[in-house]
């Protein structure tokens, strides 16, 4: 779908890959409401409106999508981009921080398409992307936490794609950065503006994948 006045929600926006995102789909005409845990770090992103919000309680999710359809009216493209990163054997993390793990990087994620689906369903046309981490989601040695809850991100969005694919009109894909120099990989080779130029493009594009997208 085009992205010219298309109100867009982005998580995780105050930095990395949502940062240069915000400030990408802004500068191609989109209607964007940023949203994080830290609201000065987006003060300068040139955005429609910024959220403050706590995704690791998904009632602040539930939250979120109200404000944002209220300041603007409706969500034509949700980018699920909110993430973190716990470290750790699985014998040494504790349920505090599986707990926190899960619930920004799934559930949050799963109570925002749920808030948001049905009216892009009536719309006729929408987009949902999740931001995922195929590097890591199939098992990896000291982040079973990240690399759980980013495997079950994945199926969540395979799951939204039936749900929501078909003569819907909304578009439903994960989207794989690599590896991204970002408060959770800070020795990525990648810069985020060149991951946020590609996910732009698939947002632009509006069209639901399969396949993870890179």
């Amino acid at each position: 779908m085009g992205l010219s006045s298309s109100v867009v929600l982005i998580t995780g926006a105050s930095s990395g890959i949502g940062a240069a995102l915000a400030r990408e789909l802004s500068a191609r005409g989109a209607v964007v409401a940023a949203a994080a845990r830290r609201t000065a770090p987006m003060d300068g992103l040139g955005v429609a409106s910024v959220h403050e919000v706590d995704l690791s309680d998904p009632v602040h999710a539930l939250a979120l999508a109200d404000a944002v359809v209220a300041a603007h009216g409706r969500v034509d493209i949700l980018v699920n981009n909110a993430g973190v990163r716990i470290d750790g054997a699985v014998t040494d993390v504790s349920l505090e921080d599986l707990d926190r793990s899960f619930q920004v990087n799934v559930l949050s994620p799963f109570v925002l398409a749920g808030a948001l689906l049905p009216g892009m369903r009536e719309r006729g046309a929408g987009v949902i992307a999740n931001v995922v981490a195929p590097q890591v989601s199939g098992g990896r040695r000291g982040m079973g936490a990240y690399a759980a809850s980013k495997a079950a991100l994945e199926s969540l969005t395979q799951t939204l794609r039936q749900e929501a694919g078909g003569a819907s009109g909304v578009a439903v894909f994960a989207f794989d950065p690599g590896w991204v120099r970002t408060e959770l990989a800070p020795d990525g080779p990648e810069d985020p503006q060149a991951a946020a130029l590609r996910l732009a493009d698939h947002l632009e594009a509006g069209r639901g994948s399969r396949e993870i997208l890179a």
